[in-house]
């Protein structure tokens, strides 16, 4: 698999950064400039995403990652790096840090995906069946907001997340990226005991941002894996899900990197 990136900044740390779905690399962009003095960062567009839009589709595995970086990395010559992620991205964050822990510094997650699997997600991907009844639905805009609103009301989901939803699935195209990149990263699922004790071995120090009127990927959904890590921090920021990459920014930009990162 052929990683697509872009190199920004000038700094003595390496940064890769992961964007959310429906992106592209440009959602770090301002993060990268910001602190182009501290990192070199490698902004990277997901599959199915950005110049990988029109990809074939196909299974994004753990090895199938894990050897793409590994060439990414001869590539480059990176020897050590952070990694940061959000939303979607926090799968590939995980997926990097799970095979590559020993030369990962800092982790930093912003509302991560992957630390605690959403039911309708399980739903929408673990069956034949499923994915066929996903696609369907998500190519029917009015059957779609008909099943949204009908899970709202029964307290599945919230009202801002079905907006958010119609929203990312407005064209064909759209409709069509989300359908793989749900359907593609399904096997990024992870042990969330090992990920504690690589983090424990190597004393990897973690940050998670998480937004305080954020439906999408609510502050708990971090829980199972933050609460039980011996460095880690957690910032609560006064935003939603969709704002949050910005409020990270102007809160570094603000408050600096504490000695924890």
């Amino acid at each position: 698999m052929m990683l697509n990136y872009h190199k920004i900044g000038n700094g003595p740390k390496i940064l890769l950064a992961f964007h959310g779905i429906g992106q592209d690399f440009s959602c770090f962009m301002t993060f990268a400039q910001t602190f182009a003095d501290r990192y070199t960062t490698y902004l990277f567009d997901l599959p199915f995403h950005g110049s990988n839009i029109h990809q074939t589709p196909f299974m994004v595995t753990k090895q199938l990652w894990k050897d793409s970086l590994v060439q990414f990395f001869e590539n480059e010559n990176i020897q050590e790096f952070d990694v940061i992620g959000f939303s979607i991205g926090g799968r590939f964050v995980l997926a990097t840090f799970e095979a590559f822990a020993e030369k990962i510094n800092q982790v930093l997650l912003l509302a991560p995906d992957g630390i605690k699997v959403n039911p309708l997600y399980r739903l929408a991907t673990g069956s034949k069946l499923g994915r066929w009844g996903f696609r369907r639905v998500i190519a029917h805009q009015p059957t779609f907001l008909k099943m949204g609103n009908s899970l709202q009301k029964l307290g599945i989901v919230s009202k801002s997340t079905v907006r958010m939803a119609d929203f990312m699935l407005g064209t064909p195209l759209k409709q069509k990226q989300i359908y793989h990149a749900w359907v593609g990263f399904k096997e990024l699922q992870f042990d969330i005991p090992k990920l504690i004790q690589l983090a424990q071995r190597f004393q990897t120090k973690f940050s998670f941002f998480v937004g305080k009127y954020d439906q999408l990927l609510p502050p708990q959904q971090i829980l199972p894996l933050s609460k039980y890590l011996q460095k880690q921090q957690t910032i609560l920021l006064d935003t939603g899900h969709t704002k949050l990459v910005d409020k990270v920014v102007a809160y570094l930009k603000k408050e600096g990197f504490s000695s924890k990162n």
